[in-house]
């Protein structure tokens, strides 16, 4: 049986997502002007999203532990993860040669990461709605 038929399971990938945006939000705020130096991203682009960040943390957590979770925000989550890769990758393109080599892998960490919640948290709205049919 795939893990992603547990019942629990959109719930989990919901409380991870908000756990490692948590992780990513907390240097850009501590520690903005170190991030800032060794990525080459501005100083307060790093601090607003991470203040941003935790304000997506408290949200994306709290939906976590609705029982049932509604199935809007997720929706709304899943959009905002991908909006948010493609702002990355946009950070890439437009900032060029003035991102170090740091910047561009932290960026595309960003982008990785988002783009596998959008997709668990896709997987899990499926299976909650009744609408994943596992092969068998």
């Amino acid at each position: 049986m795939p893990l992603s038929t547990s019942p629990r399971f959109l719930r989990t990938v919901l409380l991870l997502d908000a756990a490692s945006v948590l992780l990513s939000g907390v240097p850009q705020v501590l520690a903005t002007a170190w991030l800032a130096r060794w990525t080459g991203l501005e100083p307060t682009l790093l601090l607003a999203s991470g203040l941003f960040l935790f304000v997506y943390t408290a949200f994306v957590g709290w939906i976590g532990t609705r029982q049932p979770i509604p199935a809007a925000p997720v929706h709304c989550f899943i959009a905002g993860n991908l909006a948010w890769g493609v702002g990355c990758l946009g950070l890439i393109a437009m900032a060029g040669s003035d991102l170090s080599f740091w910047g561009v892998a932290y960026l595309l960490m960003h982008v990785v990461a988002v783009t596998l919640f959008a997709a668990l948290q896709w997987a899990g709205l499926r299976h909650a709605n009744g609408a994943w049919r596992p092969a068998g």
